[in-house]
């Protein structure tokens, strides 16, 4: 069987990884950032993401924009093409953490990192998860959840359960799921034959994979990342008032806690914007303001009255405006739900 499992109870990798140049060298970021030859790039045209070049070894992609571009260069592996940088990385005698410090001194900018958490002791059985996640035993920052999964009929088990808590839109996305049947069914064996297999996956976009990448750099170590990640967002509750089930809810407690415990949760807070509408401002300071004071001296030297102070008067503000004006005189606790 061709599988990757993880030795140890807990470990973690980066799983999907992103990143982008605002240059076009493209030979220096194969040859000195990915320290590889490029004459083992396959090169062909591409449409994705709106570049116009590939260069691909395998699933290790590089996209190239056309000269005038702002776009430059862009790095993607998935799941695939992180396992393969790895054994390039092995051979190079560097690390992941190596890597990443080398391609942002070379002024890349991170904007998609996906960090996985395996957990083959099975600290907790995600069906239950999905059940008392159901019945609002779980605490969390996320505001929603979907799942699928398969259920046996002989046994009445649900089997391969995937929860998705969160919106694919935001830019923090959790996905746990059984990857023992997701294994089994790919390899045409029996989930025994996999054995117990939990994976916990988080994805981050934009400025929380810049925050993420930031912690990821002062622990070196994807597992403590991610479950720190876990016990922010993620939280289970006992209930000794439950009636069927108490049973099953208190291992679900346990077994989460264990999973996080002597872990620092991990907020990854984007600095909050209050400015509000600010490019209204911003655009009336840039584009208006000369205008406006060019015609209020006029009226001073003409001696007549206020053109500006006539023309806000009769200004008839649009629902927008009115809605602007809410916002930008209102404070932050009138925004959010008690």
């Amino acid at each position: 069987m061709n599988i990757l499992k993880p030795k140890q109870k807990l470990s973690g990798c980066i799983d999907y990884f992103r990143m982008t140049f605002k240059q076009h060298d493209i030979e220096f970021i194969l040859n000195e950032v990915l320290r590889m030859r490029e004459e083992y790039f396959f090169r062909e045209k591409s449409g994705k993401y709106g570049y116009v070049e590939l260069f691909q070894f395998d699933q290790i992609r590089v996209y190239l924009s056309a000269p005038l571009d702002k776009r430059g260069i862009m790095i993607e592996l998935a799941g695939q093409g992180c396992r393969e940088l790895e054994a390039i990385l092995e051979a190079q005698k560097r690390t992941w953490f190596d890597f990443i410090e080398t391609a942002m001194q070379a002024g890349g900018k991170i904007t998609r990192l996906d960090i996985a958490v395996d957990d083959t002791k099975e600290y907790i059985h995600i069906p239950d998860c999905l059940t008392f996640t159901e019945l609002r035993y779980a605490e969390s920052r996320f505001n929603s959840f979907t799942f699928n999964g398969t259920g046996n009929i002989n046994t009445g088990e649900t089997e391969g359960v995937t929860i998705y808590f969160g919106s694919k839109k935001s830019n923090i996305y959790l996905t746990m799921y059984q990857k023992n049947y997701e294994q089994a069914k790919k390899q045409k064996v029996s989930v025994e034959e996999i054995g117990a297999w939990n994976r916990y996956e988080l994805r981050f976009t934009d400025e929380r994979a810049e925050l993420a990448l930031e912690e990821l750099l002062k622990v070196r170590d994807c597992s403590i990342v991610g479950r720190g990640v876990l016990k922010e967002y993620l939280a289970f509750h006992y209930d000794e008032s439950l009636d069927t089930g108490k049973l099953k809810l208190k291992k679900l407690v346990k077994g989460w806690d264990r999973l996080i415990r002597d872990i620092d949760a991990i907020p990854l807070k984007v600095a909050p914007k209050t400015n509000f509408y600010q490019r209204t401002e911003n655009w009336l300071r840039s584009q208006a303001a000369a205008s406006m004071r060019m015609v209020q001296i006029r009226d001073d030297m003409l001696e007549t009255d206020s053109t500006i102070e006539d023309m806000i008067t009769r200004a008839k503000l649009s629902d927008r405006q009115v809605h602007m004006l809410e916002v930008l005189v209102g404070n932050m606790q009138d925004f959010i739900c008690e």
